[in-house]
Parts: structure tokens; C-alpha cells; sequence
């Protein structure tokens, strides 16, 4: 399963990432802290899930979900605050 994580906070996305990692079945294929970055990110690449905190800069977590449900591919997405 190919992962990203949305996480403005670097402790935060540290964390988030030991965890995913603890999964083998998980794979890390980006972290970002910019939602406009996750959109041309997605343009190009598919994921199976996202870990997406909602208070992040330039697009937040909210509006970044509803951009990404227009996407033929919908990835599962997790909210994280």
C-alpha cells in the first residue's frame, strides 16, 4: 500500500513515519508539508492512502480532500490533527 503524509509539523510527521513504518505492508512514498505540493504530487502519481492534517499552509486539509475527490482515483484519506 503506497502512503503519503501531510503533516506541517516536523516531530509530527517524524512520528507519523515511525508508525507507517512499524507496517510492511505500508510504503512511504512522499511526505510534504504543503497541500499545493500534495496536488501536483497526485497529478502525476497514484497513492492508496493519505495521512492529511487539516491545519496545514496554502491549501488546508479540508479544501486538499475535496480537490483530491475529484481525482479518478481516490485514495483513502485520514485526518490527522
Amino acid at each position: 500500500m503506497k502512503v503519503i503524509i501531510v503533516e506541517d509539523e516536523f516531530l509530527a510527521q517524524q512520528e507519523l513515519t515511525w508508525l507507517i513504518n512499524t507496517h510492511s505492508e505500508m510504503e512511504i512514498v512522499g511526505t510534504f508539508d504543503d497541500g499545493l505540493d500534495v496536488l501536483k504530487f497526485l497529478q502525476h502519481n497514484k497513492v492508496d492512502a493519505i495521512f492529511l492534517d487539516i491545519n496545514i499552509p496554502s491549501l488546508d486539509g479540508v479544501l486538499l480532500a475535496q480537490n483530491i475527490s475529484q481525482f479518478a482515483h481516490k485514495p483513502f484519506i485520514v485526518f490527522i490533527t
